[in-house]
């Protein structure tokens, strides 16, 4: 069976303010394209459809038109289920209406045994040609109910769960030999790439927290996935990679830079031939960009240079441009760049101030200027309080030391704030 993994579509993101629904509308153009072009069964959605629990209307217009013009291709089957962004009560609301159409959606399993969350998908001529097991973003209240010991509450509740779900998937198999699907909205552990590197739960350069938790549980172990699934599909990370060095175990990433952070990242969507009890066969499909998103670094001159020289090419789409400046005693950048003509389709959207070694910081911040402190994360505040405190070189050892020490705890304190 061959079908299309795909995730995070976060619909109805405007990060600073974009409006993004352009590049949405030839995103899901060109998706339709590809299911055509590689004659694709299925699309599966792992989660994160939209980016708020109340999306603009005009995201989940796109999100339905979108739907509909699948009912005039070959992909028989389409598996939606909700992420940690995602209100499950406006994921699940039409799902009686969809499911007439062959469009499965799973917005939560409270109150929901997981036998409803797992079902047959069919060929062109009707025929089963594989199981699903529908498993959307699950709340630790949830996942209560499958605990069998506290020890390990997150890996064991997982594990409880995936193993019913695989139980009444194969059940559902009833001996034929067709493939067993799975999907997650889950942050596991041992990833590939980006995130094995980085912390995850802190916020973006943009100030938006990007990937979470599953509330305090933690990384989940490879272990909690049946290794009978012959294909389970993830969402939350941002970037595509497998778990665990697993080909049967992969994350798609999200189709649209979500980030500043995320300009380097590789958007795709993950085609797969999947086969019982075979290692499937998986091929990533770049996105095209419908939108160039750009990050300049640099001292006050060497970004009016970079964006001097910009400013004399020929851009063919929108190109949004962060500005990461070192602040520097005297220099303005944003007087610096008044100088440059700097018109569309260039767009200057975000500054980032930095603040370089070898500056001490009072701890009001009345060094800084009115600009740098809006764009301060509440973690940069931080810093530099602790910082000025110490009197210490930000870039010294010492100080690498005194914020591994205090960072965690400011951490846990904003996360228990803010929830």
């Amino acid at each position: 069976m061959k079908f299309i993994h795909t995730a995070d579509w976060h619909l109805g993101n405007s990060m600073h303010d974009i409006d993004r629904i352009e590049e949405v509308r030839a995103f899901f153009k060109w998706l339709k394209d590809q299911i055509n072009e590689q004659k694709a069964e299925a699309l599966v959605v792992s989660g994160d459809i939209f980016d708020t629990i109340n999306p603009p209307v005009a995201a989940r217009r796109e999100y339905y038109r979108f739907l509909a013009s699948l009912l005039d291709t070959g992909c028989k089957n389409v598996i939606i289920v909700a992420g940690n962004h995602d209100s499950a009560p406006l994921i699940d609301a039409p799902k009686d209406l969809l499911e007439a159409l062959n469009i499965h959606v799973a917005g939560t399993l409270s109150d929901i045994p997981v036998e409803r969350c797992v079902f047959e998908l069919k060929d062109s001529e009707n025929n089963t040609c594989a199981v699903c097991a529908a498993i959307p973003f699950v709340r630790e209240a949830e996942l209560r109910e499958f605990a069998t010991e506290d020890e390990n509450f997150a890996d064991d509740s997982f594990k409880e769960l995936y193993r019913q779900a695989y139980e009444a998937a194969d059940s559902l198999r009833a001996g034929k030999n067709i493939p067993i699907i799975a999907t997650g909205h889950l942050y596991a552990a041992n990833l590939e790439g980006r995130l094995s590197e980085i912390d995850c739960g802190t916020k973006t350069d943009d100030g938006t927290k990007r990937i979470d938790l599953v509330g305090n549980l933690g990384a989940i172990n490879v272990s909690v996935f049946p290794p009978e699934f012959d294909y389970v599909a993830l969402g939350h990370i941002h970037y595509t990679t497998r778990v665990a060095k697993n080909d049967r175990i992969r994350y798609s990433g999200s189709p649209f830079i979500l980030g500043f952070d995320e300009v380097n990242i590789r958007r795709g969507v993950l085609l797969a031939d999947v086969q019982r009890g075979c290692t499937p066969h998986v091929t990533q499909f770049e996105v095209p960009p419908f939108f160039d998103f750009k990050r300049i670094e640099g001292t006050v001159e060497e970004i009016k240079a970079a964006m001097a020289s910009l400013c004399l090419r020929n851009f063919e789409r929108n190109t949004y441009i962060e500005i990461a400046y070192d602040v520097e005693i005297g220099k303005n950048i944003h007087d610096a760049l008044a100088e440059l003509d700097i018109n569309p389709p260039l767009h200057i959207v975000s500054w980032k101030p930095r603040f370089r070694s070898g500056r001490h910081y009072d701890s009001t911040l009345e060094s800084f200027g009115v600009s740098d402190v809006t764009e301060l994360s509440e973690e940069d505040v931080f810093k530099t309080l602790i910082l000025s405190r110490t009197g210490l070189d930000p870039e010294s050892g010492e100080a690498k030391q005194c914020l591994d020490e205090y960072l965690p705890l400011f951490k846990e304190i904003a996360n228990e704030a803010e929830q």
